[in-house]
């Protein structure tokens, strides 16, 4: 039987993947973003001055925003800048969790504590609300090194989840005859860890990251629309009128830019951003579930 959700989720990564490295050198992309205050168009046989946003054509395929930048290059421009941003928080939290599942095994000591502890905060609220709440906090807010800090936050926010699911599965197995055989014979943990859990762990780990990086998107995007940034200055934006400017360029500062205009009829300038965010969940989602198929029929 053909694994579908594998094939499609591949041949979308795959797409992503040519977008990243070669989007930007395209002829019909604008790598540099640049403005278009303003342009001339023939109509009716005459040459008439337009402004932006201008509409869908030969030279804008999905139109311009507001400032005359061309939609399609922004979104292949900053897909790179995305899809690290998403890979760099959820390695971050595999980092954080796997270890401490793999320690908490035996389900007591201070280290199962702390993660349980950590799990049911977490829980309490939805990561979007826990996250916002963690990066509004002034040490957080005012940081020089706050992206840093916002990719530990977000990571943190579901660490424990990882910390949970591993745990579990490392305390299943260390029931098994052969891991009971190995610390019977005096195996050291390091060598339990290397050539029994984590071969026998792998599998699940993959396919949980990959479920997680469709899951750090949607977070993203969450926070893109209640306005939090993860990396921004405190900058003069007018005469004495100081706002904090995002730093950083991705979907979901586009998306975060232009979600004010959804009431002004104008939703092709979020349409554009969120369902490049939606296929991006789509894709790890089919990534993670063909792996899942594909792992149990070789099981």
């Amino acid at each position: 039987m053909k694994n579908f959700p594998l094939w499609i989720g591949g041949i979308l990564l795959a797409f992503f993947v040519f977008v990243m490295l070669a989007g930007p050198y395209m002829p019909f992309i604008d790598k540099d973003l640049k403005n278009e205050p303003s342009r001339w168009v023939m109509k009716d046989g005459k040459q008439k001055l337009t402004l932006p946003p201008y509409k869908p054509s030969s030279k804008n395929w999905l139109g311009s925003d507001k400032r005359g930048v061309d939609n399609l290059s922004k979104l292949v421009v900053t897909a790179k800048d995305t899809i690290l941003l998403v890979l760099a928080i959820t390695a971050a939290r595999y980092a954080i969790g796997v270890p401490l599942g793999l320690i908490a095994r035996k389900k007591k000591g201070f280290t199962h504590q702390f993660i349980t502890f950590w799990n049911q905060m977490c829980s309490y609220l939805p990561p979007v609300f826990a996250s916002a709440l963690l990066l509004a906090l002034p040490f957080f807010l005012f940081s020089q090194q706050r992206m840093g800090w916002a990719i530990l936050i977000l990571a943190s926010v579901e660490a424990g989840r990882v910390a949970i699911t591993i745990q579990q599965q490392a305390h299943k197995m260390a029931s098994e005859p052969y891991m009971e055989a190995g610390t019977a014979l005096g195996l050291r943990t390091r060598t339990l860890t290397k050539n029994y859990y984590i071969p026998v762990m792998f599998p699940e780990v993959i396919v949980n990251f990959c479920l997680d990086m469709g899951k750090v998107m949607l977070l993203l995007g969450q926070l893109a629309i209640v306005n939090i940034f993860l990396g921004h200055e405190w900058k003069e934006v007018n005469y004495y009128v100081m706002e904090f400017v995002e730093t950083g360029y991705n979907w979901a500062t586009i998306l975060s830019k232009n979600r004010a205009d959804i009431w002004l009829g104008k939703f092709q300038f979020v349409v554009y951003p969120a369902f490049a965010m939606m296929l991006l969940i789509i894709t790890f989602n089919l990534l993670g579930e063909g792996l899942r198929r594909r792992f149990q029929v070789k099981g």
